[in-house]
């Protein structure tokens, strides 16, 4: 499953054929970011205001199962906006909670979820981090980085990637940060779990763009890490249709 400028798209292979799944008429502005499948088989993917200067980006669902109350076609949805750029999708155990970040506002948001009914309320702040320092550079000390793309451990646990901070956090249920991670790149970008007791941590890093001095110093920027962890994670969702 492929979330594009222009919608959401299925390749059988690497590298093969699209085949369109659901079209959107975005703006120039604005395309896909970040999407992943919920418990129940629902497609959901946000977007990403490139000019950055407005809360313009959105989260949708689309929920292509046979019996999803629409005849047979996707049914899609808008389920949250007022953010920039949209990241972190993810889902609590219990499928009671559902968490979205806003990584340019810093912000992890979340709501109270009805997996059966799709519906979220009760929205609420997660966790709020501290922006980035005027004239902060790269490497200089005092900012902690943006929340980016995040997974959720059997315990509950929000595990977040922060851009530009080198590190990737681990946030109890109650939004309270409790273990740290040091990344050897500046720029996390994506946890997940994987391995036969989903007790290895992946973790993808950016260096698109990133200054050469940083590249030098820290020359795992733009590879795909691993750690082992002591708590599992949950396991991958997969789209139903």
């Amino acid at each position: 499953m492929l979330a594009l400028r222009d919608g959401i798209y299925r390749a059988h292979s690497w590298g093969g054929a699209l085949q369109p799944i659901v079209r959107f008429q975005h703006a120039a502005t604005t395309r896909f970011n970040d999407g992943k499948a919920d418990p129940l088989g629902r497609f959901w993917a946000g977007t990403y205001y490139e000019p950055k200067d407005a809360r313009k980006a959105d989260l949708y669902s689309i929920d292509c199962r046979p019996d999803n109350g629409n005849g047979g076609q996707p049914a899609v949805q808008l389920k949250a906006h007022n953010a920039t750029t949209a990241n972190g999708i993810a889902w609590s155990p219990d499928q009671r909670t559902l968490y979205w970040t806003d990584t340019a506002q810093h912000a992890i948001q979340a709501w109270d979820w009805e997996a059966g009914s799709n519906v979220m309320r009760h929205h609420r702040v997660f966790h709020q981090f501290a922006g980035k320092p005027a004239g902060w550079q790269p490497g200089q000390p005092g900012y902690g980085g943006r929340p980016d793309g995040a997974a959720v451990d059997v315990e509950g646990h929000y595990w977040v990637a922060m851009f530009e901070g080198g590190r990737l956090l681990r946030i109890a249920p109650t939004g309270q940060v409790v273990a740290e991670f040091e990344v050897p790149a500046r720029c996390p970008t994506m946890p997940c779990f994987g391995g036969a007791d989903l007790r290895t941590l992946y973790l993808t890093t950016g260096r698109h763009k990133r200054p050469a001095g940083e590249l030098q110093s820290l020359p795992h920027s733009g590879c795909v890490l691993q750690a082992r962890v002591e708590v599992a994670g949950l396991p991958a969702n997969f789209f139903i249709d």
